[in-house]
């Protein structure tokens, strides 16, 4: 009831929002002065203790995730929305003030751009969700909350659910996991949950932003269900003619009834969106183009685009040959992570044949197909980025060699951090690098960086940093 003190410090305002699992209310929280959302488990499942378990776990989840498009869970607790009600569970979340997409979408379908930079931007949640291994299971236009501006937050994470989770412990109760038009196919048939189940439902949504019409729609609900496993959307170029090939390409592979058939990871969704997104001032939603916080994201995205972009967007910087500047865009048709892995393969026969160009040639050919599918840091790419330093390496060009372990040191140091092996193995190639160049001032400072770090990480009597001194030692400065 509005106006009502939850735990003695929330008073609740208004209700905002209603879903299958909770109540949402606006709320004013008096210790702190500020406004918040509290989130109450829905009335009508107050008998089932396992619904209450569930929200409580969602609570944990949420509050174990740290991302700017995720919402900040400030407390939880067990209290009453109103008198005469029984104690629930709630939670106290930041307050997200903004549009749903579920609201946007009655306008009916949305410029590409726009369609690319939410989209992305939804991909860079789900790809934190899903490195802690936690998988949204009701991703829909009504849980993608755009604001003022241009951030998206993803919301209600009601049914996330861990591998590890028993899935048939939440669905005795005879209540629907999920939102029929947008669950994937594995789930409807209770199959396992995996990251490729969150990314059907993006490709739904994605399709529908793109159209403006719903892609799975039926009579009833069981029809719904059966279009899922069965019905194959039209290409999306047949209904929007103008979305690039590659786009089109890989909403169309999100929406693979099979698991195994759809992108690797969010991060490969996002990959390629990015590269199509435009900014989202177009929209008249999104009015604060001078927050701090958009002032925020802009300065990480220049800095970011200013050293790591070029293995984000493309591997043009890996191609040396004037013929092969310019990405042939059949060259992604039919690949796959085999072709990459049958690549790396065929280019070591080759060296060790002492057959160096083409090896290096066939091996960047490759690497530039798996980048916008893959991305730069899906572990066979980096395998197969790392193998193509080293054969420019071994072909004593070192300037080539350079660049591409400067870029591999860029990206695994964002994705693992400075002390893990492969950073610290291109940190030395770079060093080596460096002296073959004639830059040994530079090489010096690097390896004597790069033992400080191995000596944390392995201790001063490891093999590998006495070595590495030894390394140091030898090389006379300039």
């Amino acid at each position: 009831m509005e106006g009502h003190a939850v735990g003695g410090r929330y008073r609740l305002i208004k209700k905002i929002g209603e879903g299958g699992m909770g109540r949402v209310y606006e709320a004013f929280d008096h210790h702190l002065e500020r406004q918040v959302a509290v989130k109450f488990t829905h009335p009508g499942l107050d008998s089932d203790p396992d619904w209450d378990k569930r929200f409580v776990r969602e609570g944990l989840f949420m509050a174990g995730l740290t991302h700017p498009g995720l919402p900040v869970i400030y407390d939880m607790g067990t209290g009453t929305p109103g008198p005469g009600e029984p104690d629930r569970p709630y939670i106290v979340m930041e307050f997200i003030a903004g549009v749903t997409l579920e609201k946007l979408l009655e306008r009916g379908a949305l410029p590409i751009g726009v369609v690319a930079s939410i989209g992305a931007q939804t991909a860079a949640v789900l790809a934190i969700a899903h490195r802690n291994r936690v998988y949204h299971r009701d991703l829909k236009p009504a849980n993608v909350m755009l604001c003022s501006d241009g951030t998206v937050k993803l919301l209600d994470f009601g049914l996330a659910v861990e591998p590890e989770s028993n899935r048939t412990r939440y669905t005795a109760t005879g209540h629907t996991l999920g939102t029929p038009a947008y669950m994937a196919p594995e789930q409807v048939e209770q199959h396992d949950v995996v990251p490729q189940t969150d990314l059907y439902s993006l490709g739904l949504i994605l399709h529908e932003m793109l159209t403006g019409d719903r892609v799975m729609t039926g009579g009833s609900v069981f029809t719904v269900w059966q279009n899922q496993i069965h019905f194959q959307p039209m290409d999306i170029r047949h209904e929007r003619p103008e979305v690039p090939v590659e786009m089109a390409r890989l909403i169309m592979s999100m929406l693979a009834k099979s698991p195994d058939q759809r992108p690797d990871s969010a991060a490969a969704v996002h990959a390629v969106l990015l590269r199509h997104a435009t900014d989202l001032s177009e929209l008249p939603e999104v009015n604060d183009n001078h927050s701090p916080a958009r002032m925020y994201a802009q300065a990480v995205g220049s800095t970011v685009s200013a050293r790591t972009a070029p293995t984000l967007a493309a591997a043009t910087r890996l191609l040396t040959t004037p013929a092969a500047r310019q990405p042939d865009s059949s060259a992604t048709a039919g690949f796959s992570r085999s072709d990459l892995q049958r690549a790396v393969h065929r280019a070591r026969d080759l060296a060790n044949d002492s057959r160096y160009e083409p090896a290096i040639h066939q091996l960047q050919t490759v690497v530039e197909a798996a980048l916008p599918l893959l991305g730069s840091r899906d572990a066979d790419v980096v395998e197969a980025r790392m193998r193509l330093a080293d054969l420019r390496f071994e072909h004593a060009d070192y300037p080539g060699a350079a660049e591409l372990y400067r870029n591999l040191i860029d990206d695994l140091t964002a994705e693992r951090g400075p002390y893990d092996d492969q950073v610290m193995y291109c940190q030395r190639q770079l060093a080596t690098c460096d002296v073959h160049a004639g830059d040994v001032r530079t090489a010096l400072t690097r390896l004597k960086r790069l033992r400080s770090q191995m000596a944390v990480r392995y201790g001063e009597q490891d093999r590998r940093v006495i070595e590495l001194a030894a390394q140091i030692n030898h090389i006379k400065p300039n």
